[in-house]
């Protein structure tokens, strides 16, 4: 009698054991995101900042806090906003709506395509993570494929949350308190631009630091990893993990939360990409470019002693 009713203990405890395994576990068997975490749980465990020069990535080590590998058929509005804006251009109506952003295949893409029922009005996506996250130092790193500019362009880039470029003792002569900071904007042909702009946009305050990095058929080759590394003394920007340009001028260093933001563009008459998209016949025929992003990680240092 003794023996049965352990051997019934047993099956009790192993019974508890599985069910609680399977509380903690998705179909995948992969463990699923807690309510509150912005950690993709389709992110590997051992998700690592992509470099191959010396940083902060070996100590203090890097911790995630953020990611999204983009591998469902909704976007996940606890991270991000779907713009319906639009823009006036000298020359052309720019929209964007929910339409020209879809997640699928493992990829978010971004459109752009004409309105051909207005033939000013051309249509690219957008999406932004302002007022859900906006990280204040860490690691930024996105793998993308970004379309090849023919008067349209895709972007990777941040905003200061709150007052956005501007203080609120206004203009103060440095990054400081905000500013634009471009970690990739497909900009020309086997080259792109990246860079930081402050102290609002209008003259004579504006003021920015940039440079066009060269790429030889980066628009060619599906993906490229594109990481921006930013410390109280330093900003570091990286392609396929090789630094491509430093800033360590303390001016230039923000100090205030920054959110996420994927953006494309189009153009008409411009100095400042490739082409013009009144001009484009695979737009102006109905066609659909797209830009798409495989994932976005955010890491934070672990230690910041």
């Amino acid at each position: 009698m003794k023996k049965y009713f352990l051997f019934l203990a047993f099956m009790a405890y192993c019974s508890i054991t599985i069910a609680q395994n399977a509380r903690n576990t998705d179909l995948t068997g992969k463990p699923p995101s807690t309510k509150d975490s912005m950690v993709d749980r389709e992110t590997p465990q051992d998700a690592f900042p992509m470099a191959l020069q010396d940083s902060l990535l070996k100590t203090p080590k890097w911790k995630l806090v953020f990611s999204d590998e983009f591998n469902d058929n909704t976007i996940d509005a606890r991270k991000w906003n779907v713009e319906n804006t639009s823009r006036k251009r000298t020359d052309l109506m720019l929209l964007a709506n929910e339409q020209q952003v879809e997640e699928k295949e493992g990829n978010i893409f971004i459109y752009y395509r004409k309105l051909m029922t207005e033939d000013t009005t051309y249509l690219a996506g957008r999406f932004n993570s302002k007022g859900k996250y906006a990280p204040t130092y860490g690691f930024i790193e996105t793998r993308m494929h970004i379309v090849k500019p023919n008067g349209y362009q895709m972007a990777f880039w941040m905003m200061p949350e709150g007052n956005g470029m501007k203080a609120p003792q206004g203009v103060d002569g440095t990054a400081n308190d905000g500013c634009e900071i471009d970690i990739v904007e497909g900009t020309k042909a086997d080259a792109y631009s990246l860079g930081l702009h402050w102290d609002g946009y209008g003259k004579p305050a504006h003021k920015s630091n940039g440079a066009l990095v060269k790429a030889p058929g980066i628009h060619n080759e599906e993906y490229h990893v594109f990481g921006f590394e930013w410390s109280p003394t330093f900003l570091k920007f990286y392609l396929d993990g090789k630094i491509v340009r430093e800033m360590t001028d303390l001016k230039l260093i923000p100090h205030v939360a920054h959110f996420l933001y994927f953006s494309g563009s189009c153009f008409g008459e411009n100095n400042w990409l490739d082409g013009d998209v009144r001009k484009n016949e695979f737009i102006q025929n109905g066609g659909i470019a797209k830009s798409y992003v495989d994932y976005v990680r955010v890491f934070e240092a672990a230690s910041k002693n």
